[in-house]
């Protein structure tokens, strides 16, 4: 079937990408998962575009909470029409374009995400295919302490026939012992200083051999986080997809104003909520884990448009 002209509308709130984005302070956790469960979350969403591979290349997802300041298309007429605050809440899951046993790239995958802002939501959703859900939340404004972080969102917590929707906290990050701060003047040194550390730890991060996985991110590293996007479209009784395809959508990373690794002591918990099972998506098992390499970094970029994989 042919592609139509979008219709335009006023009152329509859809608006052309691409976006950028100003002071966006991110503070990011990896929290432990399951390999296998992650592989099958991939198999049930990104992997059923025909012709198309992805791999889980390690049990860890990384979470950040990112409140950024100004943000506006850059496409007229929406360019002129204003700009708005947002703050994301993401899972992120690392993965591996597979061809055969090769690895072709390596993705962010956004694989679960909260936000506070409905045009973000809605523009998110349908021209990017984010999958997004609005929340509350609680996290340091730019240069406060990483004292508390998490969200709550509307939301059944324990499904029953006479359960009522009501706000929930899904999860929260606390300190709970402070330490050192190691400066950080780009997303490279993140990455570096990163993967040094992890080197260092008994930890199992990466589902292959670690300097093959080192080689492979040195040599694919770009100033841009490479996304991978699920959309699809139900049809009027939500039982088939009028569309559904993978889509590569970059940040591109325009300047960093600041950030850390933080080798301070936190406690990330995650809560019972049947409508959002982070559990069973990925792995992350309920109550309370220490996070690995917790950072912040304060950057501006580019949200681009969202084109086919293929």
């Amino acid at each position: 079937m042919a592609a139509l002209p979008y219709a335009q509308f006023p009152g329509s709130v859809i608006a052309q990408p691409p976006c950028r984005m100003l002071n966006a302070n991110m503070y990011g956790f990896f929290i432990k998962g399951c390999s296998s469960t992650i592989q099958t979350f991939l198999d049930d969403t990104i992997g059923q575009v025909n012709g198309l591979n992805f791999k889980a290349i390690s049990p860890y997802c990384m979470l950040t909470f990112t409140d950024i300041e100004n943000i506006k298309p850059t496409t007229e007429p929406w360019a002129d029409q204003g700009y708005f605050q947002e703050t994301d809440v993401i899972v992120w899951i690392p993965v591996a374009r597979m061809d055969g046993d090769d690895i072709e790239h390596l993705y962010w995958y956004p694989a679960f995400i909260c936000v506070n802002n409905v045009y973000a939501l809605i523009n998110g959703r349908e021209t990017w295919g984010f999958n997004k859900y609005l929340c509350d939340y609680q996290m340091p404004a730019i240069g406060g302490e990483p004292n508390f972080f998490n969200i709550t969102l509307d939301a059944f917590q324990r499904y029953s026939p006479d359960t009522k929707m009501a706000p929930c906290e899904l999860f929260n990050v606390k300190l709970v012992k402070k330490d050192r701060e190691s400066p950080i003047k780009n997303f490279f040194d993140l990455v570096k200083e990163g993967l040094d550390l992890l080197e260092d730890m008994d930890v199992n991060f990466f589902d292959m051999e670690f300097s093959f996985f080192k080689q492979m991110l040195g040599g694919l590293f770009r100033p841009q986080v490479d996304q991978l996007l699920f959309k699809q479209l139900p049809n009027g009784d939500a039982t088939q997809a009028l569309y559904q395809n993978v889509l590569h959508s970059p940040s591109v990373v325009q300047k960093v104003h600041s950030g850390c690794i933080y080798f301070h002591e936190f406690a990330f918990t995650l809560n019972q909520v049947d409508m959002f099972p982070l559990d069973k998506m990925f792995g992350i098992p309920l109550g309370y884990q220490r996070p690995l390499l917790p950072f912040n970094i304060l950057f501006d970029f580019n949200q681009e448009a969202a084109l086919d994989i293929k």
